[in-house]
């Protein structure tokens, strides 16, 4: 165990000194007047809003001690975070939590994350600074009616602080033993009249963790990144332009399934994946009339990856979008909308895929529209749809209907019954997947082999499939917001998720299915990726918000999650989530100098497909912070306290090595002028 050379200190700027102390004045009403924009796509108090949303505060993200993107996103309940290795991750909400989880849709200020290549989200390409960050809006259920397809399980929506908010010099470094070194550069300030401009520079690199022999596992990671922000505008317009690029080399250890490679036919191959990218998107809100507002955003995205495993590609992507806001007073609040967005590719395969298109452009047309209706004194009904037209599968149709009654001004009651649908990825379609490889004598047949093919390994492949088609979700849920007493604020969700049309893949049963391999040395059984998946999920969200005094708050975060059977095809494309999944965080502000932030965290043993289950583990993570002046802060984090180390996720496709998560100590400075 090794503790950090230095406690390092923060000089904070004067907004965010603020915050600090407002993080404990703000009221159990103030939390239900919070406002959101990911629900329907307009601002509305959280108490309106017929949905499970979570929101993440700069201030919760700052006392949580959290280091990146997908450890924040433990603060929300519903949301399951595991580590594949020091900067690789599986995130995803209430299901199918992989590597590349493809029912969650991850949006930057509304501009979508989601890449359609292997469909779902690389975690290290989101280079974006914490302290950046002015909130996190955690959508748990289907979004497809608003934000169209993809949207299967969640929507996650990370809104970026206004460069109004950040002016004035930010210097921020730390060191850990598990994190390694990190720094940031940021300057903001006034650009000319009713305009504002912030520019920064982040690096971090990350150290080895450890395999589960205790060995160095070879997966440090190097990360830079630099963007900018403009804001600006006038009484009744507002636009905003933001660019980033980014840099990251991630090393690792892949295991490649090899039939020429006897007696384990596998080999391990350390690796090093390059990614780098350029994002640029603007926006302009221009106020028609008191009731009316319209919105343009375009976007555009180029990627470079180079994913050993996986593939080498290069793509750009291309988002425009409008959408008008019309309010009939005390009736009606209408959001409609159209967008398209263009997708194009030049990839390679990697150790374990093979692509027979080296080019793909795809193309998605959409029409929107959400209709709440004022039904009578705190009762609304909300109705929406979306179109989303593809180069995949045609027409997509996405409805959703809302009710919410405000029973009181401190209680309301709502629920929803919804559609969303996952439309194929690249991959899906176009690549071949090596999956395993069988000894000889192993794989199942109707009647044995030939006698010269007995001895033989057998390699089974997914291969892609333009017959491909949609997976598609109903969902049902149901909730409870507000505070049943005056310290006390809850959110209760219950839904159902019935899934149909999931991926499943052909089985080889017949020995003159079998195709010869690379030089004769083995057999192939190919299989094809096919929409006969059926599953349903249940399950129940809570989180809490308790004032035990006027300086100590607690926060509670629970789920549960009931996998029922998986039909139509081979368990391995089943969900594997914990059944329980639990946060308990609490933050005491010792006078008005101290700080001290508690972080006690349980996940429950997490099932794999033909491994033995992973273990459950429970956790704590402790921070100190000092402020002898009101803009000076020391601070001290230490991590994984109750545990040395633990493995959270064995990813089978592609496949890593093991990592174990490891008890970990940081400081961090800060310093703004």
């Amino acid at each position: 165990m090794v503790l950090p050379v230095l406690m390092l200190g923060c000089v904070l700027p004067p907004s965010q000194a603020a915050a600090i102390e407002h993080f404990l004045e703000l009221s159990l009403e103030d939390l239900l007047q919070q406002e959101v924009i990911s629900v329907s796509r307009r601002s509305q108090r959280l108490s309106d809003v017929a949905a499970a949303v979570h929101v993440i505060t700069a201030e919760d993200i700052r006392r949580s001690g959290a280091r990146s993107l997908p450890e924040a996103l433990r603060l929300s309940p519903g949301v399951d975070v595991a580590r594949v290795s020091e900067d690789r991750w599986a995130v995803s909400i209430r299901s199918h939590t992989e590597y590349l989880s493809n029912k969650l849709m991850v949006l930057v200020d509304g501009r979508n994350a989601y890449s359609p290549s292997f469909s779902g989200v690389l975690w290290n390409t989101l280079q974006i600074p914490l302290e950046n960050i002015d909130r996190i809006e955690v959508i748990r259920g289907p979004g497809g009616a608003v934000w169209g397809v993809n949207a299967v399980n969640g929507v996650i929506n990370i809104i970026t602080r206004s460069s109004h908010a950040a002016h004035g010099t930010l210097v921020s470094a730390g060191f850990g033993n598990d994190t390694g070194p990190f720094a940031l550069l940021r300057q903001g300030g006034p650009w000319g009249e009713d305009r504002s401009f912030n520019v920064y520079l982040q690096t971090r690199e990350g150290r080895d963790s450890l395999t589960e022999t205790g060995d160095d596992h070879h997966d440090r990671s190097d990360h830079l990144s630099a963007g900018f922000r403009l804001d600006g505008g006038q009484t009744g317009d507002n636009w905003m332009m933001a660019g980033s690029l980014f840099r990251a080399d991630s090393d690792g250890i892949g295991v490649v399934r090899d039939p020429l490679s006897p007696p384990t036919y596998r080999r391990v191959e350390t690796i090093t994946d390059r990614f780098s990218g350029v994002d640029l998107q603007g926006e302009l809100i221009r106020q028609t009339s008191e009731h009316s507002e319209i919105r343009f955003n375009a976007s555009w995205s180029y990627s470079d990856v180079e994913a050993i495993m996986l593939a080498d590609q290069q793509q750009h992507i291309v988002d425009l979008e409008f959408q008008q806001r019309l309010d009939v007073p005390d009736r009606h609040a209408i959001t409609w909308g159209a967008g398209y967005r263009w997708y194009d590719d030049s990839i390679s395969g990697g150790l374990t895929t093979r692509f027979d298109r080296p080019r793909e452009t795809l193309h998605i047309a959409s029409l929107f529209a959400q209709n709440e209706i004022l039904l009578n004194q705190g009762l609304r009904l909300s109705l929406g749809g979306r179109l989303d037209h593809n180069s995949y599968t045609s027409t997509e149709f996405q409805p959703t209907i809302r009710m919410l009654w405000n029973v009181t001004p401190r209680h309301s009651l709502w629920t929803s019954l919804s559609r969303a649908k996952r439309i194929p990825s690249r991959g899906e379609r176009t690549a071949d997947y090596i999956l395993t490889v069988a000894r000889p004598g192993q794989f199942r047949l109707d009647r044995p082999v030939d006698d010269a093919l007995a001895n033989l390994p057998i390699q089974g492949e997914v291969r892609g499939n333009d017959a491909y088609g949609s997976e598609r979700l109903t969902a049902f849920e149901a909730g409870y917001r507000g505070h049943p007493s005056p310290g006390l604020y809850l959110d209760l969700t219950a839904f159902v998720h019935r899934y149909d049309n999931l991926r499943s893949a052909t089985t080889v049963t017949d020995p003159d299915m079998l195709l010869m391999g690379e030089n004769d040395a083995y057999l192939i059984a190919p299989t094809q990726f096919i929409n006969r998946g059926e599953l349903t999920v249940t399950g129940v969200e809570l989180s809490g918000d308790w004032r035990a005094g006027e300086a100590l708050r607690f926060q509670l975060a629970y789920s549960f999650n009931d996998i029922g059977e998986f039909t139509g095809g081979d368990r391995l494309f089943s969900s594997f989530i914990p059944r329980h999944i639990a946060s308990l965080r609490s933050a005491w502000n010792i006078g008005h100098q101290m700080d001290m932030d508690l972080w006690i965290r349980h996940v429950d043993r997490r099932h794999q497909p033909f491994l033995p289950p992973l273990d459950a583990y429970t956790t704590m993570d402790l921070r100190l912070a000092w402020r002898p002046e009101r803009q000076l802060e020391l601070a001290l984090v230490a991590q994984n306290l109750l545990d040395s180390e633990r493995t959270e996720y064995y990813s089978l496709t592609p496949t890593f090595l093991p990592t174990q998560t490891r008890r970990g100590f940081y400081g961090q400075i800060r310093l703004s002028f």
